[in-house]
């Protein structure tokens, strides 16, 4: 059995590319599917670090991504510093694991650049903002400044105490008025 097949395609000599491909057998057209793999696809970074706080998770654009050096094996953490003037004033601070001599403490970095940051310290860093930028505060530890209000900084170790204490007494599970019932045929899970 003979099939007839025709390949057709544009091809610019100065480049030495072929582009247009078509495939035509026995007159019915083949498309070929190109795709670039996701390592191809060179993304430019943003003009400024940015992280924002979300219900429970931390997002960071490729710019943060870059100035930290972070990657999907990094684990993030927030720790709250004394500002050197008034010890009573904390403000927050981002790294690594290593960078807080702490390997294995904070939440691992996914490949869209996001971090689990859930209940009480997503509650308390949520008081100072939901977009920050970071400025840096020593070898790989960046200081959060807050971008919806200028740097801000806790009032005292006893606000934080009173806010973790509100986070606590908050009930996790949904309230529904009425007598209705509520079936859930589809659940999205995002890492």
């Amino acid at each position: 059995m003979s099939k007839q097949v025709t390949v057709t395609f544009d091809f610019d000599e100065t480049l030495g590319t072929v582009s247009n491909l078509k495939c035509v057998m026995d007159g019915i057209e083949k498309k070929k599917r190109t795709t670039k793999k996701q390592s191809d696809v060179i993304e430019e970074l943003a003009s400024e670090a940015v992280i924002k706080l979300e219900p429970n998770k931390l997002v960071f654009n490729n710019k943060a991504v870059a100035d930290m050096e972070l990657s999907t094996e990094s684990r993030i953490v927030i720790m709250w510093e004394q500002e050197p003037k008034n010890k009573k004033k904390l403000f927050p601070v981002i790294g690594t694991d290593i960078a807080f001599d702490d390997e294995g403490a904070g939440n691992k970095m996914t490949k869209t650049f996001t971090v689990q940051y859930k209940g009480k310290q997503n509650t308390l860093l949520a008081e100072l903002g939901t977009e920050f930028g970071i400025e840096e505060y020593k070898d790989g530890i960046w200081r959060l400044v807050s971008k919806d209000g200028g740097v801000k900084t806790q009032d005292s170790v006893e606000t934080i105490k009173s806010i973790s204490e509100k986070a606590e007494n908050i009930d996790p599970e949904l309230i529904v008025e009425g007598d209705e019932t509520f079936e859930i045929d589809d659940l999205e899970f995002n890492l």
